[in-house]
């Protein structure tokens, strides 16, 4: 049986990234009501006891849904929780479904459905922690809200990361993002720690990372491909 370069990737990184053990450790204080569910109240949360639920736009050559529950999300809101596991490769997703009209609110693309864990506060805001898709072993937190009968994701000023990385030719840290003033070098084999990442610049060519050096020193890391830029391990999965 042949296995896709995707699947082997997806293995790949799996290998290379923290196992999941339940619930994060943020949400350890939580109730936990389902597999990667945690609320703030156990009455919140209702277990899905009805029929399957149809596939939707996935193909179920490719997909499978599984309706998790309902919980009460916020003033006047309930939401069904969907996850949609892609058993081939990788993303997988979960949706957030209004109960009384059946549409989607909120489409979230997670590693695989064991990576995800979920808090809904019950007040109008879920948090949700997961690996980055485009960084190799760091987790990260997303916030959702209610606004009326809506759900939109929290801008954050930066994603926290918090992580070492090892520096992979002579990388140069810059005063800004768009600046060209160096503030720092990092020498190839040396190790940083890597403090965030800029919100909206989450692929392999255009990552921006907040850095800090073994000195203490921090600036900005633009993925950009240049040869004379450097690399970070954390954005380098082989």
């Amino acid at each position: 049986m042949s296995i896709s370069p995707l699947k082997l990737i997806a293995v790949f990184l799996t290998a290379i990234a923290p196992a999941p053990s339940g619930a994060a450790p943020l949400f350890n204080d939580k109730a936990l009501v389902a597999p990667h569910i945690h609320v703030e109240s156990a009455s919140q949360f209702v277990k899905w006891s009805g029929k399957p639920v149809p596939q939707g736009d996935y193909d179920k050559a490719y997909y499978n849904r599984t309706r998790l529950g309902t919980v009460s999300f916020g003033p006047q809101l309930k939401v069904h929780v969907d996850m949609i596991e892609d058993m081939m490769h990788f993303p997988s997703y979960y949706e957030l479904v209004d109960v009384v009209t059946g549409a989607v609110l909120g489409k979230y693309a997670v590693f695989n459905p064991d990576d995800a864990e979920w808090y809904f506060a019950g007040n109008g805001m879920a948090y949700l922690n997961q690996l980055h898709l485009s960084l190799c072993g760091p987790r990260y937190t997303r916030k959702i809200v209610q606004k009326e009968k809506a759900l939109a994701e929290a801008v954050q000023p930066l994603i926290y990361i918090g992580t070492e990385t090892q520096v992979q030719g002579t990388v140069r840290l810059f005063e800004s993002p768009a600046s060209k003033n160096v503030v720092a070098t990092l020498a190839p084999g040396s190790t940083a720690f890597v403090i965030g990442l800029q919100p909206g610049k989450d692929q392999k060519t255009g990552t921006t990372l907040l850095v800090k050096t073994p000195f203490g020193l921090t600036g900005w890391h633009v993925a950009d491909g240049a040869a004379d830029n450097g690399a970070l391990e954390i954005y380098q999965c082989n």
